[in-house]
């Protein structure tokens, strides 16, 4: 049996082994880039690009993956991997064998618990627009907009009720996917290139 035939296919766009356990890999789309989200009584874009500066090079390795934005907690894992398509920032996050971690995952492969959401500060000042009628519990142009031009990420959660319907988990793993050829060896050229590149 390959490792193909080990998987399922869901129409929710999910993909999980069927077999095998503990559950040591999650893979997801933090946050959609450019897509406006419902924060209370605003909402709330991510600008292309704007966690690239602090999930490259060090910064980004072994952010913490929680649960529900609960940093009381320990983590049920961490980050391996970063990825700035067109769509979003995804990760890769190594599990750890704790409980929670291992019914966190056996959550997110049932359709549970497969929202993200991003826990994050301002590193450069945010855009914001206020309609003239604003209205806080008003429809979505009545809301204050907010752009975030560049954040620093502090941690990722999983949570049944992301900010953004796109922000999701799309596949867990029992085991490490083997590496594109040369990937790794691109990718760290790419982010030293990120690095020196000046800011804007």
């Amino acid at each position: 049996m390959t490792d193909v035939d080990e998987r399922r296919f869901y129409e929710t766009r999910m993909e999980f082994q069927a077999v095998g356990r503990p559950y040591k890999y999650l893979e997801g789309r933090a946050v959609p880039y450019d897509v406006w989200g419902d924060v209370s009584w605003f909402r709330e874009q991510h600008r292309y690009g704007s966690f690239k500066r602090s999930t490259n090079g060090r910064s980004g390795v072994k952010l913490p993956l929680l649960l529900f934005h609960d940093a009381r907690s320990f983590p049920i894992g961490h980050a391996e991997q970063w990825q700035h398509p067109d769509d979003g920032l995804h990760g890769v996050w190594a599990l750890n064998d704790s409980p929670e971690a291992q019914r966190a995952a056996q959550m997110a492969e049932g359709g549970d618990l497969t929202g993200m959401s991003v826990g994050f500060q301002d590193a450069a000042t945010p855009i914001w627009e206020w309609p003239d009628d604003f209205d806080p519990t008003g429809g979505p142009d009545q809301r204050a907009r907010v752009t975030r031009v560049e954040s620093r990420l502090v941690e990722v959660s999983l949570t049944p009720t992301p900010a953004f319907a796109d922000a999701a988990v799309t596949m867990v793993r029992t085991r490490a996917r083997p590496p594109a050829p040369r990937a790794r060896e691109v990718d760290r050229w790419r982010a030293i290139a990120d690095e020196l590149r000046p800011p804007g």
